[in-house]
């Protein structure tokens, strides 16, 4: 009989097991932003008055004031790949400005814009496209050099 028991133990402890709902999890697959292409505001002659260069999150270029474009080339949205976790929603946080330098001159970047504009859902696959567009401010008889420079956009779960 104490082997009897036992086995009905053994198999109720068994059956327990069993019968115990499995431990699940969904983790959130961490947000990150793939640069896919830098931003270009192209070549550019500065005159004897001031002015600035937009280009938009659909890659158009702009002047106002005493800047003259030149060569288109070079000229680009900065591109981006958002990637995380399918259908969720994300805020982007741009900077208010950064600052290009070269050939020991610096101009002043600002207004940044993207598209999708504040927030954004990522799609089934769980990545979304961004582009982002900016203004600079070129200086009367800014010297001629090639700038660079860097920002830093900032993506969020919502």
């Amino acid at each position: 009989m104490r082997l009897t028991i036992r086995s009905v133990a053994a198999a109720t402890l068994a059956c327990l097991a069993i019968f115990l709902p499995p431990c699940e999890a969904d983790p959130v697959v961490k947000i990150d932003l793939i640069t896919n292409a830098n931003l270009g505001f192209g070549q550019l002659v500065a005159t004897t008055t001031s002015g600035t260069v937009t280009v938009s999150p659909s890659g158009g270029r702009s002047t106002s004031g005493g800047v003259v474009l030149g060569s288109s080339a070079g000229v680009s949205a900065a591109a981006f790949t958002v990637t995380g976790h399918p259908l969720l929603a994300y805020s982007i946080t741009l900077p208010s400005s950064c600052s290009l330098s070269g050939g020991g001159s610096s101009m002043n970047v600002d207004t940044f814009t993207t598209n999708p504009s504040q927030s954004g859902v990522l799609g089934s696959d769980g990545t979304q496209a961004m582009t982002l567009g900016a203004k600079l401010h070129v200086a009367a008889m800014q010297p001629k050099a090639v700038y660079s420079g860097t920002y830093t956009v900032v993506v969020n779960y919502n």
